[in-house]
């Protein structure tokens, strides 16, 4: 059984690359008849379910947009957020653990389990690895 272990950290708390600039993006999402900018470091993943997203951030809250998972996936950096399923991105800073042999789940800080894509496992699994060395380099 393969797994991929990462630092123990308290709950929501992400990991991010030395050489990453935090806190330099920002997307404002409608909410409550107006707009609410929130940094995309603050993401912890997005759900896709048809023109809709859902977006999960590390104070667990749940929003609610009208654009597809792809309009996401082209606007988020791609160094930090991977789609790991049709369905779902994740922020690979929040990124607890993950098995690939058996079960093919990532387990975020927030204590979602996803799932991974079968045909993405190669992928995935080379990302994720290239991702926790670059957290100690």
């Amino acid at each position: 059984m393969e797994s991929l272990a990462y630092p123990s950290t308290s709950t929501l708390q992400p990991l991010f690359p030395r050489m990453y600039q935090r806190n330099a993006n920002r997307i404002a999402l409608p909410y409550l008849n107006r707009n609410i900018m929130i940094s995309v470091d603050d993401i912890v993943s997005l759900h896709g379910e048809g023109n809709y997203t859902f977006i999960t951030t590390r104070d667990k809250k749940r929003y609610l947009v009208s654009k597809t998972l792809k309009a996401f996936e082209h606007m988020l950096d791609q160094t930090m957020f991977l789609r790991i399923h049709k369905s779902t991105i994740i922020n690979l800073a929040y990124v607890q653990f993950s098995v690939f042999a058996t079960e093919r789940v990532v387990r975020l800080t927030d204590g979602q389990e996803v799932t991974i894509s079968r045909r993405r496992m190669k992928e995935i699994s080379q990302r994720l690895n290239y991702f926790m060395q670059s957290l100690f380099n």
